[in-house]
């Protein structure tokens, strides 16, 4: 299976060689309007494959992406200190149509994965620009700050953190909600869990919503999580495992919510994106993710009204 990933700063650099340690792909492409930055990164990469695998790494022009069966798209302004990801809308959109207008010049099969921020709103605007069928546009959605989530609880608790159970759903930004009605770890609920405490775990949640905002002033980015997580996603697919993750995925008639992409849980299979899965969420939750819906949907309108996007 090859993968290209358009853009070669940090994100997507790093997630090509994390890719190479996975030795999951045939091959991966990075391609860049920086020539010499996308050649700089694949060499460097490169010249450990002897030791991680089979894996290639190139680098070349869109017409390279030709026989990409999964297209990652990680180019975009990043964020600022003291921006929001909503904060990147029209800066990133004009970006995000030329990507995929040269994307489709030549591939029309391809997965379409979306990384750029605000993620649900770039994924929309792929979707529409792409005229591809819905399953094979995806953003990655929430699963970044549900591993984020996840991580932080099950360090409060001292367990595993794989064996925690707990989403983030909505904008993949300040206006997601956590759903904790569902919450286990393997299996048992957290308020079962010793130590458990209602309010230490709504913090826990409201810094893993906004702590990426902390590692950007530190040191600029977010780099080395994200690209785990988007390492997760293509493993899953290229292995067929039919994973539920919380993906920003197109919906339809979702807890009233309609014609937009959110995070959500959906099954990823080596086609793209399966089914939406709609849980039972108790009401405060269903109206956090209205709530959220609501600040996409008034991004997207923004972006209509001022002729961005049709």
């Amino acid at each position: 299976m090859k993968v290209s990933i358009i853009g070669a700063g940090r994100l997507g650099a790093t997630l090509a060689y994390t890719l190479t340690l996975k030795d999951i792909v045939r091959e991966v492409t990075l391609i860049d309007i920086n020539h010499n930055l996308s050649r700089g990164e694949m060499l460097d990469i490169s010249h450990g494959t002897s030791l991680t695998g089979y894996t290639r790494v190139k680098t070349a022009d869109y017409d390279s992406a030709k026989d990409a069966d999964i297209i990652v798209i990680t180019a975009g302004i990043p964020r600022k200190p003291g921006e929001s990801r909503l904060d990147l809308n029209k800066k990133n959109v004009h970006i995000l149509k030329d990507i995929v207008g040269n994307i489709v010049k030549y591939n029309k099969t391809a997965i379409l994965f979306v990384v750029s921020n605000p993620v649900d709103i770039m994924t929309y605007v792929a979707y529409k620009v792409s005229g591809f069928e819905r399953k094979r546009v995806f953003g990655m959605g929430t699963m970044l700050d549900t591993t984020r989530l996840r991580s932080a609880i099950g360090s409060y608790f001292d367990l595993n953190p794989k064996d925690v159970d707990i989403m983030f759903l909505g904008e993949h930004g300040d206006s997601m909600t956590p759903i904790f009605s569902l919450a286990s770890i393997n299996s048992v609920p957290l308020n079962a869990i010793p130590g458990y405490n209602k309010e230490k775990l709504e913090g826990i949640a409201e810094y893993s919503r906004t702590c990426a905002a902390e590692v950007i002033a530190l040191k600029g980015g977010t780099i080395f999580a994200p690209a785990v997580v988007m390492a997760e996603i293509i493993e899953s697919m290229v292995k067929d495992r039919r994973q539920i993750m919380p993906l920003s995925v197109y919906l339809e008639d979702y807890y009233g919510i309609d014609g937009i992409y959110t995070g959500v849980p959906a099954i990823l299979s080596k086609d793209g994106i399966e089914k939406v899965i709609k849980p039972p969420l108790d009401e405060n939750e269903i109206e956090g993710l209205k709530k959220s819906a609501s600040v996409i949907q008034n991004a997207i309108k923004d972006l209509q009204d001022g002729g961005f996007i049709d």
